[in-house]
């Protein structure tokens, strides 16, 4: 259970943790570049090919964010004269802080250097780093988005054997469908959409297959977690790597509090406050230790940038962006019921109301879906309060829904479960009493 101790504990991990980070970040950023840049340079076809934000199908859930991408490949091939420096402040080469960053990219690696001008981006982590250098140093670009897309369908294959193996194939089903609704293949093909993937899966993985080592310290585990999406991600769906890990908890734990629902969403609480700490706790650390070490404003500027998530910015607005939480609401929703996506997504919705309607007199306690509804409007909750930034990104941010339709489903499953024992328990009632 979550207490006083145990949030002392994880405050003094983040801090563990931010200092780690800022180590390794220094240790990336002295590995030398030079094969980097011959390596990334080599894949600028590809780029000058697809832009910044290419689709290979129909609709935003099918976009990709070369964007993005393209920003990470510009500091990873950035000119390092500071190493501490560099690694807190994140430099990198571009025409305009928010202005076509595949150009920019294409532009200095041919070594026109004409109209760039240095930028700095230290309000993130960006310890994807860690791995991605590494991996530059040794390959082509191109080979490194191949190595990521076997990774990810190989973390999802393992995942979804876990969930057949310990909670059966009709969650396996349900968890299956939930990836459905975040379009992997899209997923697999960007730098910035894996991390977020990668980390929750392999999440995903351990609790299933080490649930009952790790029961007593599930609050350090999702503070584990939100440290490493704090590290490694650029706000895209983080809300995806709390909801999948919470339904999954309770899943597999619900035998442990029986028919006491409140303890369990006490407990559930308990993680989310957990996540919480260890994500805002190791985000904003970044923001701390970089302004301590280089002396520049990173705290002030990283914070208003944050609250500008929470609304449409001056610019939007004065171009005439008129938009409420409720409109970013209804675009996420929008783009996740796009195309065949929206099969997966609304199939949940209706399926748990059809079973909830249908049955709703065989259920012996109707609040044993309780658990499955806070992980669900989780989604919703974020949007809710990062309008901003879920309705402008909303082709990336719309992922955090496949934590709902995973918890619908597995609702729905629960309605269906219950409903089915309630009736065998009295066929077998009335065969007793028919036998005396």
């Amino acid at each position: 259970m979550f207490d006083a101790k145990k949030f002392f504990r994880i405050i003094i991990g983040v801090a563990l943790s931010i200092l780690i980070g800022t180590a390794a970040m220094i240790f990336v950023y002295a590995l030398p570049n030079s094969r980097v840049v011959e390596n990334v340079r080599a894949g600028l076809p590809l780029y000058e090919r697809e832009g910044n934000y290419p689709s290979w199908a129909l609709g935003e859930h099918s976009r990709l964010d070369n964007f993005t991408d393209a920003i990470i490949l510009l500091e990873v091939v950035h000119p390092v004269k500071n190493v501490v420096e560099a690694a807190m402040l994140n430099p990198r080469f571009g025409l305009t802080a928010d202005e076509n960053p595949v150009d920019a990219l294409i532009k200095s690696l041919n070594g026109d250097t004409a109209g760039l001008s240095e930028i700095i981006y230290p309000r993130y982590w960006h310890g994807e780093l860690l791995i991605l250098k590494p991996l530059l140093m040794a390959t082509q670009i191109n080979h490194v988005r191949i190595l990521l897309a076997y990774t990810d369908f190989l973390l999802f294959v393992g995942a979804l054997l876990s969930f057949q193996k310990i909670l059966g194939g009709k969650i396996a089903m349900a968890f299956a469908f939930s990836v459905m609704t975040i379009n992997l293949v899209s997923v697999s093909m960007n730098f910035q959409f894996s991390a977020v993937f990668s980390v929750t899966m392999a999440a995903l993985i351990l609790m299933l297959n080490k649930n009952r080592r790790i029961f007593n310290g599930y609050c350090y585990f999702f503070a584990i977690i939100g440290i490493l999406i704090a590290f490694t991600d650029y706000l895209s769906y983080p809300i995806f790597s709390l909801g999948l890990p919470l339904t999954t908890w309770f899943l597999l734990n619900r035998r442990e509090f029986g028919e006491k629902i409140f303890p369990a969403l006490k407990f559930m609480f308990g993680l989310i406050i957990s996540w919480g700490v260890g994500y805002v706790g190791m985000w904003s650390g970044k923001w701390l230790v970089a302004q301590i070490l280089t002396g520049r404003a990173v705290l002030s500027d990283a914070l208003q940038q944050v609250m500008s998530y929470t609304q449409i910015n001056s610019a939007l607005a004065q171009a005439g962006w008129q938009i409420t939480s409720l409109d970013a609401i209804q675009r996420n929703i929008a783009v996740a019921g796009h195309g065949p996506i929206r099969i997966f997504f609304f199939a949940a919705i209706i399926f748990l109301l059809y079973n909830f309607i249908r049955r709703r007199k065989k259920i012996s306690e109707p609040r044993k879906i309780l658990p499955y509804m806070l992980p669900a409007a989780l989604p919703f909750v974020w949007i809710f309060f990062a309008s901003g930034h879920s309705h402008i990104h909303a082709f990336f941010v719309y992922r955090s829904l496949a934590v709902t339709v995973f918890a619908l489903i597995c609702a729905a499953i629960e309605i269906f479960s219950d409903a089915q024992k309630k009736q065998r328990d009295v066929a077998s009632n009335l065969s007793d009493a028919q036998k005396n």
